[in-house]
């Protein structure tokens, strides 16, 4: 008997465990939901429901819809709370909403969509999916048109008021579509008018929600600033828009008025400043004032600078080879026929009786010592003068100077011919030929 009340009992756990098992296991449901038809152009809302019996741990993670020929616009991430009850069980969610578009008519197939979640308490991830659905798209497709209910105004805006040559009119078109990707909206026709020159300014595209991540439709804003060139009376033309009905499809246009803008002449304004009479002020009380050569002086002076010290290491070698080139200089006017031979012309205008300045021209000149052997070579004439000029000179006559005049005239015949004599080239070098060497220290005791 006892063993038969304890396998009533287990029996009776087993079963009340089953459900208590089943009541624990998280749910989640996913249902895909569109209009079964559509006006092609039209935006379709696909709305996907995502609910679950506990709560999401984290977002769900909702699957990429790529349809051929249909703009897809994916949820923007806001999301609107459902809640439901299905077979007694309460059910809450998020539902997300796609927006369509078919540029062409036909039939679109939209396959189940695979959405997953993490769900509480446990935080497991369920995967779960919708029903396949088809959206049939009729009408004609019209690039540039919009097809939904439409909304148009404007708005003028001058600065100033009344308007001046040089002002700027600002014209405003604001479209406004319910249930209609703001994208889709066509730009407003701001065209060029005459008179006036057209600056566009970028669009202000928004798309519409109620707040809780509902659709609504989409908003389109086109500005113009038309500047006048001249003064007078012109007008800005009306425009018209097109749309298409988004259940028949039948053609719909809405005309804005223009408007007529007075244009006055600009006035010839003062300046509101003496900029010289600013200037006058600046320098006002100033103790001391620039040049106008300073300045580009002193740039100067700093380039220089900045390129003596950049190539210092050049310019130390320059500056050596100038200096050695200096010095060789000198050491060849030193020992230059010329300079021994202005000397012998100083000489010769004085009044000392000596030949010094004399003798070293001749050596310098003809390489000879003498007097007598430098003009042994010379006519007669010469080698008599030569004669006469030494007997006054060492002689008892030696107190006449008529000698000078005489032998500085005939020396500049000498010097001529001594020139056009090339001398004989030496078998040893000058430094080592002893006879230059013993005609030297003569000559340098003359």
């Amino acid at each position: 008997m006892m063993r038969l009340v304890r396998r009533w009992s287990l029996l009776l756990a087993m079963a009340l465990a089953v459900p208590l098992q089943a009541q624990e296991a998280p749910v989640l449901r996913v249902t895909a939901k569109a209009a079964a038809q559509g006006q092609t152009g039209a935006t379709v809302q696909l709305q996907l429901e995502v609910m679950t019996s506990t709560w999401f741990t984290q977002p769900p993670r909702l699957p990429k819809l790529d349809l051929p020929g249909v703009l897809v616009t994916p949820p923007s991430g806001e999301a609107e709370l459902v809640r439901a009850n299905q077979d007694g069980q309460a059910l809450s969610g998020l539902r997300y909403t796609y927006l369509l578009s078919a540029q062409s008519a036909g039939t679109i197939q939209i396959p189940a969509l695979s959405v997953t979640a993490q769900l509480g308490p446990g935080g497991a991830p369920v995967t779960a999916e919708s029903a396949p659905l088809s959206i049939v798209f009729g009408g004609d497709a019209q690039p540039g048109k919009v097809v939904g209910a439409l909304t148009v105004t404007q708005a003028f805006a001058l600065a100033p008021d009344p308007m001046v040559q040089g002002g700027r009119v600002t014209r405003s078109v604001t479209q406004r579509a319910d249930g209609v990707q703001a994208m889709l909206l066509p730009p407003a026709p701001l065209a060029d008018v005459p008179h006036f020159k057209r600056y566009p300014r970028e669009p202000e595209v928004v798309t519409l929600t109620d707040g809780r991540g509902g659709f609504v439709g989409g908003q389109r804003i086109d500005r113009a600033d038309y500047v006048a060139q001249e003064a007078g009376s012109f007008a800005l033309p009306p425009l018209t828009l097109n749309w298409a009905d988004e259940h028949s499809g039948a053609p719909q246009s809405k005309t804005l008025p223009g408007r007529q803008i007075e244009v006055a002449a600009a006035p010839q304004a003062a300046p509101p400043f003496s900029l010289a009479d600013d200037l006058a002020r600046l320098r006002h009380g100033l103790r001391w004032a620039l040049p106008a050569w300073a300045m580009p002086a002193l740039i100067g002076l700093a380039a220089a600078g900045l390129a003596l010290w950049l190539g210092w290491t050049w310019w130390r070698r320059l500056a050596r080879a100038l200096i050695a080139a200096a010095g060789a200089g000198r050491t060849r006017w030193r020992t230059s026929e010329t300079r021994y031979w202005l000397a012998w012309r100083r000489e010769a205008r004085g009044t000392q009786p000596v030949l010094s300045d004399c003798y070293r021209w001749i050596r310098r000149s003809s390489g000879a010592v003498a007097l007598r052997a430098a003009l042994a070579p010379m006519a007669e004439g010469d080698r008599q003068l030569a004669e006469n000029t030494l007997r006054q000179v060492y002689g008892a006559g030696g107190g006449h100077a008529d000698w000078r005049a005489r032998l500085a005239a005939r020396s500049r015949a000498w010097r001529k011919a001594w020139r056009r004599r090339r001398p004989a080239r030496a078998a040893l070098p000058a430094g080592l030929n002893p006879v230059d060497q013993g005609r030297n220290a003569r000559m340098g005791r003359s």
